[in-house]
């Protein structure tokens, strides 16, 4: 008797050694309301509630195109979890937002979490992209944020989980080494991601990775699911949920399976073929650089993800003022008579004196700013949140306020022939009258879909014509009088990016594969000229095209600036300033020309001598 009895004090020692910490991991789950992502996760809350599963982490994509609608539905839902939940956006909160990504935070408080259970350290944080298509990124100040608190908390006897929603590769994340360095600093176990919309065994840079499933499976709503981990003192197990059925075990893996597993081999080099001297870094910022930079006689313009615009000197490359607008910028500055404009995401056009950073005029909208402006005869043009403005730059004075726009407006407006031209996503593209504001005509593409808009591209004009590439792949010619469509092709794969040469009779837009194609814009017809291969692999950044000076400039998400002649249509060099997105070019008098990287760098090309 004595001796059963020590056997099964053993067995209970045993257990209890194996003690388990259970949580459930959500992602990819695509709400709208109504639809039958929205019933599945109605019936995964109810099946979580009713489990002994204590807590959730959700690892973003919770809408589909990120409005203040799903946004708010999908907290309703949540709020009828009886468990704690974590939770970070995705891709599809961060890229396409009506509230330029307020409204998250004003319903779910922060885009980072950070906590402990048992001797568990969770830790979650934000990979973008931030309001237009790029690669993901981790801006620097969380970087810095992530960091601090693990080493703080990481003592010994802790291990770290880790959750974002891309995976931590190159390929899906421009500074994804640069993550997996400071969580493999802190000895992390495993990442878990979403995004890919499967369970997946993964390697981050020699750390584990862990790709899980979406609830999201088109209309099929029996077989929704979700994602259960347990974790014990030295294993933790990843099991996939389906409603209503038992766990079925996914992978097993050591809680040291990272310190186990073999560094990846280095990527390819891409090889840069400018001369060093042609290309300089005019600043690194502390912070992450949205926006692009506006260029006058004395100094550089740019906003920060802290919500900062800086004036830069062109001469010394020191900051000459520094103004704090409270939140993350995504518009570029823009410079004319003495005056900075700073359209922000918290609904406001700032007027800033450019010798000291004084605010001059102010006002006040109905949402948020993340467009470009632009400023022709001392008007300045500016798309807003469901409203178009023209303002004297001088004074501040709204001359005449367009409002009948679905959606927000994001790329640079064209004023060409009394006319005035823009995007939103609403699907259309808009023609009005510059001196009235009164709708000439508005176009679609015969996309439904709000994410095939024409709405973060600047329309080329030239002869008559109006050209435009959009999201849907197609690249379309207008009557600029009549909105009348004259020719669409999707002979190659076009996206947002475009731009077009300096006598306006070529249209440039960068095609999915990398390559530079050139259209002319004085046919009646569709009329490709030519192609030349940049070098860029897979694109969609919406980084516009310049061309100055007889040389075609050239942004990729990943860093990568490549400049083509003209003339001749060769590669003249391609220069990789870093590892984020290129935002957009411009250029002085001088014919020097700008751009910044999401990374917070500055670069300068410097005029041919």
């Amino acid at each position: 008797m004595m001796k059963r009895l020590m056997i099964f004090c053993g067995l209970m020692v045993s257990l209890c050694m194996q003690a388990q910490t259970k949580f459930a991991i959500l992602t990819d789950l695509h709400v709208s309301p109504g639809n039958a992502n929205e019933r599945a996760l109605s019936r995964i809350v109810d099946e979580i509630n009713a489990s002994d599963i204590p807590f959730v982490v959700i690892t973003g994509d919770i809408t589909n195109q990120g409005s203040n609608a799903e946004l708010t539905n999908d907290k309703r839902l949540f709020s009828r979890f009886l468990k704690p939940y974590y939770l970070i956006p995705g891709n599809h909160e961060t890229t396409w937002s009506q509230s330029a990504v307020r409204e998250y935070y004003r319903l779910f408080g922060s885009d980072r979490f950070f906590f402990k259970h048992d001797n568990l350290l969770f830790v979650g944080y934000n990979t973008g992209p931030y309001m237009k298509m790029g690669d993901g990124h981790v801006k620097h100040e969380d970087l810095l944020w992530l960091d601090s608190i693990l080493t703080k908390e990481a003592v010994k006897g802790t291990r770290l989980l880790a959750f974002a929603h891309y995976p931590l590769v190159e390929n899906d994340m421009g500074n994804a080494r640069e993550v997996v360095s400071v969580l493999k600093k802190h000895d992390a176990v495993v990442s878990f991601c979403g995004h890919g919309h499967a369970y997946k065994e993964m390697n981050f840079e020699g750390m584990k990775g862990m790709m899980v499933r979406s609830t999201f499976l088109g209309q099929d709503t029996v077989n929704a699911g979700y994602t259960v981990v347990q974790v014990t003192p030295d294993s933790l197990f990843v099991n996939e949920k389906k409603v209503g059925e038992e766990m079925k075990r996914r992978f097993a893996v050591s809680m040291d399976a990272g310190k186990k597993m073999a560094e990846p081999s280095e990527l390819p080099i891409i090889p840069q073929l400018v001369d060093p001297t042609a290309v300089s870094l005019a600043y690194q910022d502390k912070a992450s650089v949205f926006t692009g930079v506006a260029v006058d006689k004395n100094a550089l313009y740019f906003g920060n993800s802290l919500g900062e615009i800086k004036a830069l000197s062109k001469k010394s490359r020191k900051v000459l003022w520094n103004v704090s607008l409270g939140y993350s910028l995504y518009s570029t500055p823009v410079c004319a008579n003495g005056l900075v404009v700073a359209p922000t995401a918290d609904g406001e056009l700032r007027a800033l004196s450019a010798k000291n950073g004084k605010v001059v005029w102010t006002i006040k909208a109905d949402g948020p700013f993340v467009a470009d402006g632009c400023v022709v005869d001392g008007k300045l043009y500016q798309g807003g949140y469901k409203s178009f403005y023209c303002i004297d730059m001088a004074t501040g004075k709204v001359d005449w306020k367009f409002t009948d726009i679905n959606n927000y407006c994001q790329a640079r407006p064209v004023i060409a022939d009394g006319k005035v031209l823009f995007g939103a996503w609403d699907t259309y593209l808009y023609c009005l009258d510059r001196q009235t504001s009164a709708l000439i005509w508005k176009w679609n593409n015969g996309k439904a879909q709000n994410l095939f808009s024409p709405a973060n591209c600047v329309p080329a004009v030239h002869d008559g014509k109006v050209i435009i590439v959009a999201p849907d792949r197609y690249m379309t010619a207008l009557d600029l009088s009549t909105g009348k469509q004259l020719w669409r092709s999707n002979q190659y794969t076009v996206r947002e990016s475009q731009g077009v040469s300096a006598d306006g009779k070529t249209v440039y837009a960068k095609l999915m594969n990398g390559q530079l194609l050139a259209v002319s814009s004085e046919s009646s017809e569709y009329k490709p000229l030519w192609t030349v291969d940049a070098g860029l692999g897979y694109e969609h950044a919406p980084c516009p095209i310049l061309e100055q000076n007889g040389v075609i400039y050239l942004g990729s998400r990943n860093g990568v600036v490549v400049a083509v002649e003209a003339a001749s249509h060769k590669v003249l060099w391609s220069f990789k300033g870093g590892n984020s997105e290129v935002n957009q070019f411009s250029c002085d008098a001088q014919g020097n020309v700008y751009f910044s990287l999401i990374e917070g760098k500055i670069y300068k090309v410097g005029a041919k001598k």
